[in-house]
């Protein structure tokens, strides 16, 4: 077990913005452990400007999609975290690609759970036991820094409060929420609920469109909220199919138009944003804003958005849970057991 002190880090991040928010608490513990050496984030190039605006990081190493997936991908990284000089390689990603590239680079300390056959690669090697498979994954990571700390510090974390997932926005990035929102013609001084209908990486995660422009429709007539949606560029299509079926007039399309930290923005800026299982709804804990999240096809636990403000509503199915990108029955049951009337329930009680 090396003792010595590193000088330069590396932090392999995970590939998904929900799980990249679940881990900044551990990140940031990270940088409490080990106050000088420089501690660099190696992430996916999309989830730079996150990692960025989460102030983890002294520097950002990216790739994209377009360097050789997992086959190729670690000879061509190797070179560079070998011209890096790292001594430490932190591995939150919990895949054999990051240990493998890792051990190819010669970093000389390699950190993290020796899952996957990748624990001859890792020569501090984080126990996962049973207790910590159970508990939500905020905790996964943060057990590689508990382990760290005892390790290189002979102490124990301190646990004085609940994990922080939050990202603070800066004034200015808050009064450009504000003026998008008023340009995009926002009236300010009326409740605004934000809805996130998309799921990138599974559309059986989608509670049906129908449903969340009926689901608009009572926001603005039960409750008097201005609706503004949000959403990846390629989900622009169907907001603005959602807004076509709605009876009222004045919900705003945003999927497309905003940055993440624009987004966020605007989540901040909401009394309540309701998304589908997906980052979003991550997004919106990270902006401390208040979040309901609709789950279908998965199972809330582990992976749920982390947070005081963070709520949940699911329904039963038989078929569920299940990992199917597009639901196979015609009928989504999984989904459409959560009906519009219900979730404006929800919405009135957690208000």
């Amino acid at each position: 077990m090396p003792t010595d002190m590193p000088s330069r880090i590396v932090v392999r991040g995970t590939n998904w913005v929900g799980d990249t928010i679940i881990s900044l608490p551990a990140a940031r513990r990270l940088r409490t452990i080990f106050p000088k050496p420089e501690i660099t984030f190696w992430v996916p190039s999309g989830l730079a400007p996150l990692v960025k605006a989460a102030g983890v990081a002294d520097a950002i190493m990216c790739f994209d999609g377009n360097s050789g997936g997992p086959l190729r991908r670690p000879f061509a990284m190797k070179q560079t975290l070998k011209r890096s000089g790292f001594d430490m390689a932190v591995l939150f990603q919990n895949a054999f690609e990051s240990a493998f590239t890792a051990w190819l680079a010669g970093i000389r300390v390699r950190v993290g759970f020796p899952t996957d056959l990748r624990g001859p690669l890792l020569n501090v090697r984080v126990p996962l036991d049973a207790r910590l498979r159970r508990e939500h994954q905020v905790f996964y990571y943060l057990a590689i820094t508990d382990f760290l700390e005892r390790q290189w510090l002979g102490t124990n974390a301190e646990k004085k409060a609940e994990p922080d997932c939050g990202i603070p926005l800066a004034d200015d990035e808050l009064q450009r929420g504000r003026d998008r929102l008023a340009l995009s013609g926002v009236d300010l001084n009326r409740r605004l609920i934000c809805l996130c209908p998309g799921s990138v990486n599974s559309e059986a995660k989608r509670w049906p469109p129908d449903c969340f422009a009926r689901f608009g429709d009572l926001l603005t007539e039960e409750l008097d909220a201005q609706v503004v949606f949000l959403g990846a560029p390629q989900e622009s299509g169907l907001v603005d199919s959602i807004i076509s079926s709605m009876r009222s007039r004045g919900a705003i399309n945003l999927a497309g138009t905003s940055d993440v930290i624009s987004s966020m923005a605007v989540m901040n800026l909401s009394s309540l944003v309701i998304s589908n299982d997906t980052g979003s709804a991550h997004l919106a804990v990270a902006a401390s804003a208040k979040v309901l999240t609709i789950f279908g096809p998965t199972v809330p636990g582990a992976t749920a958005p982390f947070g005081p403000n963070a709520f949940i509503i699911k329904a039963a199915a038989d078929c569920a849970p299940c990992r199917h990108f597009k639901c196979p029955k015609s009928d989504h049951p999984c989904m459409r057991n959560i009906s519009p009337e219900m979730l404006l329930r929800k919405v009135e009680e957690i208000s």
